[in-house]
């Protein structure tokens, strides 16, 4: 059943609605609520901070909107590359011809202390504003750190309880019903930070229950055939881009017009056909 929710402050402002429909409500598993509103018109209601605070008055004051944000992963970032400094931000978005505060925030994957000794690239997240600005970032990279890197879009993946380590419930480490930690490593009843295997030979995973390879690992067969489930039932999961009204964007992964890997060939990327040039303005050197 759908709720409507009357804005009697906005009946002689026609630019507003003067009601918003929500259509349902999501609990997610961090604790948040996400709301799916009846038109584009009702969400950009909540762009005006005023609206905003007249909505959460009724929820109390720790919570929050948080404004939609598109995620890309690039890989291979050199190191050097601090996602904290704003001004390497703001260059990055100026090098690819981005519009200012496009990229609203960047970090590590892991940390780079965290990096294996010799360890020059890592991976990175780039959060974007707006799916024009990530699709750019997908189509034709981003020149980091004096490199320039490529990636794809962030999917979504199966959650694991990071104390029990079970893909079979959607519950996070906070609602876990175990009592003891199970080591994502070893599979021993400690916490896997304090894990002391090293010897891969003796990973014991707790999904599996099989020796060789940890919990966590993506080589995993529990994580692989969720992985797989999961992408099968998410219809956003089977396109490149993140979907628009523009018909390229409805480009699927397994394209049989594309180069055949996820990570096309660069030359591909690099000099893209006439009319991806006239839809993605190429990025500035």
């Amino acid at each position: 059943m759908a709720i409507e929710l009357i804005t009697k402050d906005n009946e002689d402002n026609e630019d507003i609605p003067k009601s918003l429909v929500f259509l349902s409500a999501r609990r997610l598993p961090h604790g948040g609520v996400l709301y799916e509103l009846d038109s584009t018109e009702s969400a950009l209601w909540f762009n005006n901070p005023a609206n905003k605070s007249k909505f959460l008055e009724h929820f109390g004051v720790e919570v929050v909107i948080k404004d939609r944000a598109f995620h890309v992963l690039i890989e291979n970032v050199p190191i050097s590359f601090i996602p904290d400094n704003h001004a390497a931000i703001d260059d990055v978005e100026k090098k690819a011809g981005l519009k200012p505060k496009s990229i609203c925030k960047a970090r590590y994957i892991k940390p780079v202390a965290r990096c294996n000794p010799g360890q020059r690239t890592a991976h990175v997240i780039f959060t974007f504003s707006t799916k024009e600005g990530a699709n750019h970032a997908i189509k034709f990279g981003l020149a980091v750190a004096g490199k320039k890197v490529y990636g794809r879009k962030l999917i979504q993946e199966p959650t694991r309880c990071l104390k029990c380590h079970s893909f079979n419930s959607a519950h996070v480490a906070v609602e876990c019903p175990q009592e003891h930690d199970t080591c994502g490593t070893c599979g021993g009843q400690h916490r896997t930070a304090a894990c002391t295997v090293t010897d891969q030979s003796k990973y014991h995973c707790k999904n599996c229950e099989v020796e060789g390879h940890a919990a966590w690992s993506r080589d995993c067969p529990t994580f692989t055939n969720k992985w797989e489930s999961y992408k099968n039932r998410n219809e956003d999961a089977k396109y490149r881009f993140f979907l628009t009204d523009d018909p390229l964007t409805w480009e699927t992964i397994n394209d049989p017009s594309r180069s055949g890997d996820e990570d096309v060939n660069q030359d591909h990327r690099q000099q893209p056909c006439p009319q991806h040039q006239q839809r993605f303005p190429p990025p500035v050197d």
